[in-house]
């Protein structure tokens, strides 16, 4: 359904466009992987590790930095403005806030439970509370099982990053 001009003017509910969403997008992740980057200099490792710990750091740091920087320039680049991009609705908004409660959880359990169980339950609970299907709760117990042990596995024993182990400590 086409806008009015007064939507598309801003006025009166201050829509906004796809447009200049992902300019501002692009401009934060820019500035956060350029955040990322500058902690992990300052990041200590022995020349003995296998791996610095901040390598990871710096990867995902430059990732986000490029991929920010691609995203805001195609977005200036564009001629076109992109849909109104309106505010979630109530049931979208309670979604957003779930998520970030749940990725709060994940974080706070980290130390106790171990990166690779909480990574399995914030996993599983993401896909449960995302997914919209039949089979949600086995794929969600089946894709937070993977997920924990891709990290015990892949960064804990095979990178030998200093992530917390928890209780799977040998």
């Amino acid at each position: 359904m086409p806008f009015s001009k007064q939507e598309r003017s801003g006025s009166e509910g201050a829509l906004r466009t796809q447009k200049s969403a992902d300019i501002a997008g692009g401009c934060f992740l820019s500035l956060l992987g350029l955040v990322t980057l500058l902690a992990a200099t300052k990041i200590k490792g022995g020349l003995d590790e296998r791996l610095p710990p901040r390598t990871l750091p710096y990867i995902l740091g430059a990732t986000v930095l490029v991929a920010g920087v691609a995203l805001a320039l195609k977005a200036w680049r564009s001629t076109l403005e992109g849909p109104a991009i309106r505010w979630p609705h109530r049931a979208g908004a309670k979604r957003i806030f779930v998520v970030l409660v749940s990725l709060a959880l994940y974080i706070a359990l980290m130390n106790p439970l171990g990166m690779p169980i909480s990574t399995a339950l914030y996993v599983a609970f993401s896909v449960w509370y995302l997914r919209r299907g039949r089979h949600r709760v086995l794929v969600a117990v089946i894709t937070g099982v993977i997920s924990g042990v891709v990290v015990l596995y892949l960064f804990i024993h095979f990178l030998e990053l200093s992530f917390p182990v928890g209780p799977l400590q040998r």
